[in-house]
């Protein structure tokens, strides 16, 4: 489940400015083309009303290869990749997960996480993050316990995410934005660890490639769905 590179520029975040602001689609796009890019080589698939998971933001449990993640269960709007194969895409596998009788597994997509709760976060450095979008989620974890992550709450669901490795990359992390370099190369720094994708690590989730790239998504969110989502970034200081 390894995505091609430009496309993993696609879902999670970077930094710039640790302000609040609607991420509007000329702020999205102009800064950098590889966004428009993405959004036009890759067609992301809007999936209406329907149960899924949202990973940014969450904590993950790396066990033989593959990182869990302890994920929000949502009920609404999402983006999927497309994720495409022979019969069906994401939007056929999280239908299928959704369907009455059935409501075993979701898929994990993606909408603008809360500034409030989450800010994003530039690492320029090698390292690792776990990328969730289209990680297949396990309704039966949802109020269980789960190794290394704990008990789950009624809201919460473990998703199965792929680990990567990058040079340059950005993460989802926490909302208050740090006011050393230290702090802030901490949050990074635990991409780049050396035991970072060994049993019992735990990673930030992320993806590749510049900020130009998630406030795309957040501006395409907002034009599909017409909503107006914020941003919070935070800036190495």
């Amino acid at each position: 489940m390894r995505l091609p590179k430009v496309l993993l520029a696609s879902i999670a975040g970077l930094a710039l400015a640790a302000t609040v602001q609607p991420a509007s689609h000329a702020q999205a796009t102009s800064p950098n083309r590889k966004a428009n890019e993405v959004l036009k080589n890759f067609p992301l698939i809007p999936l209406r009303n329907q149960k899924y998971a949202l990973c940014a933001g969450a904590v993950t449990f790396n066990f033989d290869g593959i990182t869990y993640a302890r994920c929000a269960l949502k009920d609404g709007n999402s983006l999927a990749l497309k994720h495409p194969y022979k019969g069906g895409n994401a939007e056929t596998v999280n239908k299928i997960g959704n369907a009455p009788g059935n409501g075993s597994f979701l898929v994990s997509t993606y909408s603008p996480p809360s500034p409030d709760e989450n800010a994003l976060y530039s690492c320029t450095s090698s390292g690792a993050y776990a990328q969730c979008n289209g990680g297949i989620c396990f309704t039966n974890t949802t109020g269980n316990e789960f190794p290394g992550l704990g008990r789950l709450a009624s809201n919460e669901i473990i998703c199965s995410c792929p680990i990567t490795v990058a040079k340059g990359y950005h993460v989802t992390g926490p909302a208050q934005c740090p006011t050393s370099r230290s702090a802030y190369d901490k949050i990074c720094g635990k991409g780049s660890e050396k035991a970072v994708t060994k049993d019992g690590a735990s990673l930030y989730i992320g993806a590749g490639g510049p900020p130009a790239t998630t406030l795309g998504m957040n501006a395409y969110y907002d034009k599909v769905f017409k909503t107006t989502s914020g941003s919070k970034i935070c800036e190495r200081p």
